[in-house]
């Protein structure tokens, strides 16, 4: 697959050069702050099956072109499957099957993103997240799914899904718990308030700051000194830690927070909150009251 969305390059280990054990993973929509589309979903499940079968691997850094990391859902491609865009959503010659599309479409979308989300949390190298500039919604659960997480003195992370209209639906609601605390987690998850670095770092949801424009050179530094260990030690240092991590990662847990955005995505609150974002207004949510108090 020719990626668009994702950059991907092997680079070689700083310590050993001609070693290329360390690979950049880099989130490329920067006129859109790297905000995750479909075609990025796609791109990140197909490289993650790539890379879970490159042996060389170590190290995978990840970051973002341009000035963020990734401002998380594109809510532009979302509105249309919701009928939350300025004009009426084109799913093609479906007839009848018109309003069958839209709900078979945005389902889709979230399947793919949870299964991508999967293998990227699974793959068997250690991913570091390079925290370039903002990482807010689903930007901040893909630093939740890497093992480490560096920050530039730039950077801001946020977990707005439910002022959105929506909720963590990647593994938010599980790993950010177990890195902040779930008072702390409860408080970013509730009130979408976006934080600095230093904040990030007093509450343990990033282990390192740099300059800004030291951050990948750090980074690389670092991924070096992990990349020049023994492989297999690497590999299964990953492997016990992550298994003891996913105590609490089941298919039933998967299922629910899939089951939980279906639901979401469905009501007119989630329709609410992106046209207010679309229309940089704050949201008028109303929960049970539309339509005289039956209809969500």
């Amino acid at each position: 697959m020719e990626y668009k969305a994702l950059k991907w390059e092997l680079r070689d280990n700083p310590q050993r050069p001609g070693e290329q054990s360390i690979g950049l993973l880099t989130f490329n929509r920067p006129e859109f702050l790297n905000a995750v589309d479909v075609r990025m979903r796609v791109e990140l499940d197909v490289l993650c099956d790539e890379i879970s079968h490159n042996s060389n691997l170590k190290v995978i850094i990840v970051t973002g072109e341009g000035r963020a990391f990734s401002a998380g859902g594109d809510l532009k491609t979302e509105a249309g499957p919701l009928g939350a865009g300025e004009e009426d959503f084109d799913f093609g010659s479906f007839g009848a099957y018109r309003d069958l599309a839209s709900y078979f479409f945005n389902d889709l979308r979230h399947q793919v993103l949870q299964r991508a989300f999967r293998k990227f949390e699974d793959l068997p190298c250690i991913v570091i997240a390079a925290i370039n500039g903002p990482a807010v919604g689903i930007g901040l659960e893909i630093c939740t799914l890497c093992d480490l997480r560096f920050a530039s003195d730039k950077a801001r992370m946020g977990e707005v899904a439910v002022p959105a209209g929506f909720l963590p639906e990647s593994g938010g609601a599980r790993n950010l718990p177990k890195l902040v605390g779930v008072g702390k987690a409860l408080d970013l998850i509730l009130t979408g308030r976006i934080i600095d670095a230093e904040e990030a770092l007093g509450i343990g949801l990033v282990e390192r700051i740099f300059p800004h424009d030291d951050l990948l050179s750090e980074t690389f530094a670092y991924a070096g000194e992990i990349a020049s260990n023994p492989y297999l030690s690497v590999r299964y240092a990953k492997d016990l830690v992550k298994m003891y991590w996913n105590h609490n990662r089941t298919d039933e847990g998967w299922a629910r927070e899939f089951a939980a955005i279906q639901e979401i995505t469905r009501t007119k609150d989630c329709v609410e909150g992106i046209r207010a974002f679309l229309e940089k207004r704050p949201p008028h949510y109303r929960g049970p009251l539309y339509g005289g108090g039956t209809d969500t």
